[in-house]
């Protein structure tokens, strides 16, 4: 395993309320007082296009788009919402469906999107639009419904939302010039009502052999998958995975994209064969983290030293982390309370902790994301409660860079960090599925 410092780091923001002598004499409380940064978004990395901007959404419901090229603040959208952003996304590269040219010129940035408890779903033109005011707002249907979670789908033109309702609601943002008009309507098509008997804690869109899926996940336990292409709910069910315990992260990964991973609330992982149903494995069982803190321990020869690594799961990622790589593998982000972040290699025999990141945050990270690296391969953002900013080149040969947006650089302090929010530690059995009969795919490994 090898142990990497961060390549940049940056504090988001600050505590208004404490003086810089009370921050000083209080060594660590600026953090727990800033504000969290609750999700974090990179452009869809692409063979023809690379961006160097990562959005961040804050606690204080602002949007921040950096430049991690220069690690310059180039935007800011100031109460982007009226309650806390659950999610942000950018489109795809190709997207022009604001200003509906059907021009090949390569936008300069794509759009972005965030959803937010306050019930509406919101399209920034973050280049262009310097009033900071969304070019498209949609707002859910029902009273006091929040929107938990979003992604795009179909070219951008079709956004999907997971809810506190037990709803995925849908949202047209196709566009066509001949018809005179250029700006799509952002109306709500429908939504599925019965997939969920909870609420809809991630939705995310996937294109496999040309065939778009929609994965929902809910803390009723359930992850479906869904045909959004077909004209009722009950036609477009593809599969159903019951993981048996809340769900806060799902996603796709394999070769082919066969797999789906599932993280839950109460820190346990779980692998499985989308299209058939089928359960490939549940990691570690419940004794995940103890699982990894003991390969953490092994790996830096701290066997039955009593220590405990790794608190928390962030995420997951089908990715080549590093040069020495054959291949893409499934990989687990995962950290502890003390700011510490591990990256392992989840094989299908076999957990390897493949990166330490120490040093860059001190308190719980909340999400990440990759960006391009000015020298080739990928560079890794992390983002957390302590209202820290971390990017991480993985090979460990870059030399260190100033701070994001002129915030400090903090590579080598410690230090505890709040505890997790936000993050149900409920218990949980695990069950199988059901499937629909389809065309199999092979082993998500």
């Amino acid at each position: 395993m090898k142990t990497i410092s961060p390549y940049r780091t940056g504090v988001t923001s600050f505590s208004s309320s404490l003086s810089p002598a009370r921050h000083h004499q209080q060594q660590g409380f600026e953090y727990d007082s800033g504000d969290y940064i609750l999700s974090l978004a990179s452009p869809p990395l692409s063979s023809s296009q690379a961006s160097s901007i990562v959005a961040a959404a804050l606690s204080n419901q602002s949007i921040i788009l950096y430049d991690t090229n220069t690690g310059q603040v180039t935007h800011r959208i100031e109460k982007a919402h009226d309650g806390p952003i659950s999610q942000i996304a950018f489109f795809p590269w190709d997207y022009q469906g604001i200003t509906g040219t059907t021009s090949t010129t390569t936008p300069s940035l794509p759009l972005l999107i965030s959803a937010s408890h306050d019930g509406t779903v919101k399209v920034w033109d973050a280049i262009s639009n310097q009033q900071q005011q969304p070019a498209i707002t949609m707002k859910l249907a029902l009273p006091n419904e929040q929107a938990l979670s979003v992604s795009v789908g179909y070219g951008g033109t079709l956004v999907a939302v997971g809810t506190n309702k037990a709803r995925i609601s849908f949202f047209d943002l196709r566009y066509n010039n001949s018809q005179g008009s250029p700006r799509p309507s952002g109306a709500l098509m429908g939504s599925y009502v019965d997939a969920h008997t909870d609420e809809v804690t991630q939705v995310t869109f996937q294109t496999i052999e040309s065939k778009t899926v929609l994965a929902t996940a809910s803390e009723d336990g359930l992850v479906a998958i869904h045909d959004p292409s077909q004209p009722s709910e009950e036609d477009a069910l593809l599969s159903v995975l019951n993981i048996g315990a809340p769900l806060r992260n799902v996603g796709f990964f394999g070769p082919c994209l066969e797999g789906m991973y599932a993280l839950t609330g109460s820190e346990t992982m779980s692998v499985h064969h989308w299209d058939s149903a089928q359960t490939v494995s549940h990691v570690g069982g419940g004794g995940l983290r103890g699982l990894l803190s003991d390969a953490v321990a092994a790996d830096s020869g701290r066997i039955g030293d009593g220590g405990n690594a790794i608190d928390y799961l962030v995420g997951c990622a089908w990715a080549q982390v590093s040069t020495e790589a054959s291949s893409p593998a499934l990989h687990l982000v995962a950290g502890n309370s003390k700011g510490d972040g591990y990256l392992f290699r989840m094989d299908a025999d076999q957990i390897t902790p493949v990166i330490h990141l120490k040093g860059g945050h001190r308190g719980c990270i909340r999400d990440f994301c990759w960006i391009d690296s000015p020298s080739g391969g990928k560079r890794l953002i992390t983002g957390g409660e302590d209202a820290r900013l971390c990017e991480w080149d993985l090979s460990g040969t870059a030399v260190a860079a100033g701070s994001f947006g002129g915030g400090r650089n903090t590579k080598s302090q410690n230090g505890g960090g709040g505890p997790m929010s936000g993050r149900k530690s409920t218990s949980g059995g695990s069950g199988g599925g059901v499937a629909k009969g389809k065309k199999k795919f092979g082993s998500p490994y």
